[in-house]
């Protein structure tokens, strides 16, 4: 019990000389008083404890106590003042010369590494509207290539139909789609591009396939112009496509001749 009520003062004690006031007047005292404290722990071994409570009865008989508490009041509460304004002196000084005096020093002395914080926000603001832009250009340009591949399909697939229409037979009037598939056979063929149909084909089912804009494949080019691929994503550099309806059905066509 004595033990946890001396911790409990000891937290205490610890916890009072850390509040700014208490600390401060603790100090003031014990500088006020540095006799009355020195005296205490150097009293000769011959003096005996009556007169050492002799000496503190008449320390304080001859210094008042209220007197002597409220200048220590009035010291502390002064110190304590004055450090907080030196504190903030500092501060001041410091900002002034961080935020003020450097940056104009390097703006003389280095202009070209440093530049005013507005300066770089205007510009910062700028690369934004720049990038949220050229964001939405992608995304036009992504709009616009697939509408253009969806009306060259369109195309493909009238001029198709207007190519078959002389062969069509009352049977075969049922069959239109297979024929537009046979002749995209026959043009993959004609071209010797068949297998560089399905190899891209098969890449585009496990990941997106991107091409540079400015050098791709004859392949590539020809099978968006018919009409077997469309784009699926444009980058600043590169683009990569995907299967059409019409592409998918060549696809699975050829897949099941290959099998």
């Amino acid at each position: 019990m004595i033990k946890d009520f001396l911790i409990s003062f000891k937290d205490n004690f610890k916890e009072k000389t850390r509040n700014p006031f208490l600390g401060t007047y603790l100090i003031v005292w014990i500088i006020r008083n540095w006799l009355l404290v020195y005296t205490l722990f150097n009293f000769d071994k011959i003096h005996n404890l009556d007169f050492k409570v002799n000496f503190i009865k008449t320390y304080y008989s001859e210094n008042d106590f209220i007197t002597n508490l409220l200048t220590n009041i009035l010291w502390s509460l002064g110190l304590l003042i004055l450090t907080y304004v030196l504190l903030n002196v500092s501060r001041f000084i410091i900002n002034l010369s961080e935020k003020q005096i450097t940056p104009w020093i390097y703006k003389i002395t280095d202009s070209k590494s440093i530049v005013l914080k507005e300066e770089y926000d205007r510009l910062k603001q700028e690369k934004n509207l720049i990038e949220n832009k050229l964001e939405d250009e992608r995304e036009n340009r992504v709009k616009l290539l697939n509408e253009i591949s969806r009306l060259e399909n369109r195309i493909d697939e009238l001029s198709l139909d207007n190519l078959e229409e002389p062969q069509v037979t009352s049977i075969e009037k049922g069959n239109s789609q297979k024929s537009n598939i046979e002749i995209y056979q026959e043009r993959l063929k004609k071209k010797d591009y068949t297998d560089k149909f399905v190899e891209f084909a098969l890449q585009g089912e496990k990941s997106s396939v991107w091409f540079s804009k400015n050098n791709e494949p004859e392949h590539i080019k020809y099978f968006f112009k018919i009409g077997l691929i469309e784009v699926s994503n444009t980058m600043q550099r590169e683009i990569s496509y995907k299967l059409t309806s019409n592409g998918r059905k060549v696809f699975e066509v050829l897949r099941l001749i290959e099998n």
